[in-house]
């Protein structure tokens, strides 16, 4: 028996293959959803996550500046701002949100007493630029508005909104730079303003960076590097318009800074200070063995804490234009004719030259070549002297002759071994060279032949000759020494100090005049008086500017070592000071005795506290 195929209907061939199609079509689908949902759910979740969520870069804590005991020139202390989040107070459109949120501003200035620093502008710029982050409304509020802020909390717009975690209001607490003394050593430590944090080499992902402390100006711009504190990192999730819906997540705390020790000693630079007080002008006081400085002011000055927390524009203009000048730091950025100071150097490049010591010159009151004539300070001369005593009574007449005799090359090369006509090398952005003229520098600046009469002026440091009280400090360390130091700042072990390439014999014959100088009979002898100590002192009368406009800038320059009738605690002390006084009357009778008060804080201390007593 034969059997027959079973024949389907072509339908339902077709209906088969559509089932198996859609059933293969549901597997895949399947798959699919498993594949998304399940296997990729992580990578989803984390997606939606970064899309959610803003990364901040805290500014780190600046370290502070000490002065060599310890003591504290600049710091950071709280700050209260108070800051408005903007998610509390979310429209529908932007314009609606800029209304809700100038209104409330409104409302809280009346609680706090202070008006709202903010225009609208600055509201939409905030609400444009940087939505998740906290608005800051008033800054650095005093201790009244903050209390009338707290009392009033929960009243305030946007205190108790529905679902909220932030309040519209908070207080936030920052770290703003503070200077203890006000302004002692102004100029010195300079001030800071805001910036954008750095980012970490490598990582450019943040969102937003917090503004933090730079330095603007002296050794908070100079070690602004090493000041600085690590950035730290905090992150925000906000909503699908970007506002802020939660407090930060702090992810890497902001790290502090190291402090800055400086070899400054905050009591002397208080009496340098206090000598310069109502005056124009400027004093340095280093440690003449390695070049610390000890104490470095500038009159008139400024307060840094005035700069803090915003340097306002106003404020920086008046300061800018005031004909005093009190942002310029004299100490390293003023340029001085030296005067007599100089005098020291014409006499070693002389006795370099062969001239001896003991060679007398006869002084007739006035030095004169050609159509120029330079007076001495004894209209009718000093007769004849020497070396030692040309120094002690300042002669003019025999430092010109001298100056002339020897020549440009000699004094040039004197003044350079001195360090001048270049920087000094210190740690500090401000580093004037100052000016030693020659035939080939005054062709190139005046377009004029160099004279005899130039070698004369600048043989007693008058002329084109420029200095810095640094620079004089220097010198004056040199002459006490023989060696020339490379001053410095931060309390390290400066460069080792460079021999002077003069004779022995040459440099004790000058600290003898110089001896002799703030002896009974010198000109600098007020400069030394009472002091406990050897003394070697120069004093200076530089005149500047053309008739009614004329006036005198006066000097002295000493160096000094506590000798065995000294008191303990100062027999190991050994300093060298230059001061200078704008619109003086003499470098004896103006400048000296402020040396010799700065002398006696150093040498003569329990007397000078009860002085003060």
């Amino acid at each position: 028996m034969k059997l027959k195929a079973e024949i389907l209907p072509v339908g339902a061939r077709t209906c088969w293959f559509a089932a198996a199609i859609f059933i293969a079509g549901l597997l895949t689908l399947a798959a699919r959803l498993k594949t998304v949902q399940v296997d990729r759910a992580a990578d989803a979740t984390d997606g939606l996550r970064r899309q959610s969520v803003r990364r901040v870069q805290t500014a780190g804590v600046r370290g502070r500046i000490l002065d060599r005991r310890g003591r504290v020139l600049a710091d950071n202390r709280p700050s209260v701002s108070i800051v408005l989040n903007a998610g509390v107070f979310k429209r529908k459109g932007w314009d609606e949100t800029a209304e809700a949120i100038s209104n409330a501003i409104a409302a809280v200035a009346a609680v706090v007493g202070r008006p709202s620093p903010l225009t609208e502008r600055d509201i939409r710029r905030h609400l444009h630029q940087s939505l998740a982050r906290p608005l800051t409304v008033w800054r650095d509020i005093d201790a009244d508005a903050l209390a009338r802020f707290e009392e009033q909390s929960f009243r305030l717009p946007g205190a108790a909104a529905d679902g909220a975690q932030l309040p519209g209001f908070a207080v936030e607490e920052t770290l703003e730079r503070t200077y203890p003394n006000g302004p002692l050593a102004g100029h010195l430590l300079g001030y800071v303003g805001r910036d954008r944090a750095e980012s970490p080499a490598g990582d450019e992902g943040f969102n937003f960076r917090e503004l933090e402390m730079r330095g603007r100006s002296g050794l908070e711009f100079y070690y602004d590097g090493f000041l600085r504190g690590g950035a730290g990192e905090s992150r925000l999730t906000v909503d699908a318009r970007g506002f802020a819906g939660a407090v930060p997540e702090v992810v890497v705390p902001a790290q502090q800074g190291p402090d800055l020790a400086l070899t400054i000693d905050a009591d002397l630079q208080t009496v340098c200070e206090a000598q310069l007080a109502g005056a124009k002008g400027a004093c340095v006081v280093l440690d003449p063995r390695d070049g610390a400085v000890l104490a470095m002011a500038s009159a008139p000055s400024f307060n840094p804490d005035l700069f803090v927390p915003v340097l306002r524009r106003a404020r920086y203009e008046a300061a800018a234009k005031d004909p005093d000048k009190p942002l310029l730091n004299r100490a390293v950025g003023g340029s001085y004719a030296p005067g007599s100071t100089f005098k020291p150097i014409t006499a070693l490049a002389g006795l370099t030259a062969g001239h001896a010591a003991g060679e007398r010159h006869d002084c007739i009151g006035a030095y004169v070549w050609g159509g120029l004539t330079i007076r001495c300070s004894r209209t009718w001369g000093h007769g004849p002297l020497d070396l030692r005593e040309a120094l002690r009574d300042s002669c003019n007449p025999y430092f010109c002759s001298l100056g002339v005799e020897i020549g440009t090359n000699a004094l040039v090369s004197a003044a350079h071994a001195f360090g001048l006509g270049a920087k000094t090398g210190i740690d500090f952005p401000v580093d004037y060279a100052g000016v030693v003229p020659d035939a080939t520098w005054k062709m190139e600046t005046y377009r004029e032949k160099w004279y005899p009469g130039d070698v004369a002026q600048m043989a007693i440091g008058q002329g084109m000759l420029l200095v810095t009280p640094l620079q004089m400090a220097r010198v004056a360390a040199a002459l006490g020494t023989g060696a020339l130091v490379t001053p410095h700042l931060k309390a390290d072990r400066g460069p080792p100090a460079r021999p002077l390439p003069f004779a022995a014999a040459d440099l004790a014959a000058v600290r003898e005049g110089l001896r002799l100088v703030v002896g009974r009979s010198g000109t600098g002898r007020r400069g030394a008086e009472g002091v406990c100590a050897y003394v070697l002192g120069k004093t200076g009368t530089a005149e500047v500017g053309a008739r009614e406009r004329r006036r005198k800038n006066t000097w002295f320059i000493a160096y000094a070592k506590g000798d065995a009738t000294s008191r303990a605690e100062a027999r190991a002390a050994e300093v060298a000071v230059a001061l200078v006084i704008e619109n003086g009357e003499s470098g004896g009778g103006t400048a000296a005795p402020k040396v010799g008060a700065i002398l006696k804080a150093v040498f003569n201390p329990r007397e000078e506290a009860r002085d003060a007593s």
